[in-house]
């Protein structure tokens, strides 16, 4: 992250951890109740940006993630996921473009892991990775206000999910959710700007708030503590326009391909809440007494603590489990899951 931009928030009474996962020193009289409201806004640090340059950089990619690159363009951006070849997912990724470049968006402790990765297989192709995180800043704008707010300022907001704008020269990406959900990616002076523009009329709110959202319309991510752990259809890639079953070949594809063609999905990512004060992590595992599987009943795939009180969580658990209504977050089986219906239909092979 910029420096200039850390000592811009610093100075709004910002805290950053390692993962450079945002806090706003909120008044303790009122913390944040609801995200229902009409502004929000938010710092997206935490992720962070891994540029794709050269002749070839799509071509390269395509080889590399589970979705068409072809299909990315100034106006389109969508998931993606880089995959061992046993098609376990390393990483999921936003892609967008701006300009003539290619951008890779993923939690911030994985990219230079990721980065490291790709240039690997670069070869005698003509492809330019490098790391973008100060190149560009990227904030999140949401609430019922958030597209008139925009267009006051002079910007035309994405009306549908992956959907892109420039507009000043700042990207805008639509996200999923039924209140409007904005990425604002561009230069400090300019994201600067907007915030500055935003601010009188917005909640500031925290990474986890965020991550909340993200939680509530069941989008997954990968961590470090969950990497490797999940094949992309387990995290409903297959729904999240995430995979592309007819681009060809691309590392972990053949895995991939005979689950959607041949195999049964056994495990498959839910939306739940549990009353517990704990904070779960990525990767955890999930207990059922009825699980026969010696690989467990589950693992969390994200989880922040609930404005109502709780954890609102997503995980990826055996059908066996759901069936029998018996999943717990703790060994000792005291903690149960109460599954809540995502915003999407699962579409299962059988």
């Amino acid at each position: 992250m910029s420096n200039n931009w850390f000592s811009f928030l610093s100075s709004l009474g910002a805290t950053f951890n390692n993962d450079q996962e945002v806090t706003f020193n909120i008044n303790d009289d009122s913390p944040i109740k609801s995200l229902q409201g009409d502004l929000f806004l938010t710092d997206l640090s935490y992720l962070g940006l891994i540029e794709v340059g050269g002749d070839d950089r799509k071509t390269f990619l395509q080889g590399q993630l589970t979705n068409d690159i072809n299909a990315i363009s100034s106006s389109l951006s969508h998931m993606s996921g880089l995959c061992t070849p046993k098609g376990r997912l390393r990483s999921l990724l936003t892609i967008f473009s701006k300009g003539d470049k290619l951008f890779l968006q993923l939690p911030l402790p994985l990219q230079q892991e990721t980065l490291k990765r790709l240039q690997m297989f670069v070869m005698m192709s003509k492809v330019e990775l490098t790391d973008a995180n100060n190149s560009l800043i990227k904030i999140g704008i949401f609430g019922h206000q958030a597209t008139s707010s925009l267009k006051k300022l002079g910007f035309t907001p994405p009306t549908e999910t992956n959907m892109v704008t420039d507009s000043n020269d700042i990207l805008l990406i639509r996200l999923p959710g039924d209140i409007p959900r904005f990425e604002c990616v561009g230069s400090l002076d300019k994201i600067q700007n907007l915030w500055k523009e935003l601010q009188a009329d917005a909640q500031v709110v925290n990474t986890s708030h965020w991550k909340l959202l993200e939680i509530h319309n069941g989008i997954p991510n990968v961590y470090e503590s969950s990497k490797e752990a999940f094949i992309p259809q387990m995290l409903n890639l297959q729904v999240l326009n995430g995979i592309n079953f007819k681009k060809g070949c691309y590392t972990g594809q053949e895995v991939v391909a005979r689950m959607q063609y041949l195999g049964k999905l056994k495990r498959q990512m839910y939306r739940a809440h549990c009353e517990t004060k704990d904070l779960p992590k990525a990767g955890d595992n999930l207990h059922s007494p009825s699980c026969k599987s010696g690989q467990g009943a589950g693992n969390i795939v994200d989880a922040q603590k609930s404005l109502d009180g709780g954890v609102d969580l997503l995980a990826v658990i055996t059908t066996e489990a759901i069936e029998n209504k018996d999943i717990f977050l703790d060994e000792t089986m005291k903690i149960p899951l109460s599954i809540k219906e995502l915003p999407y239909t699962i579409e299962t092979n059988s």
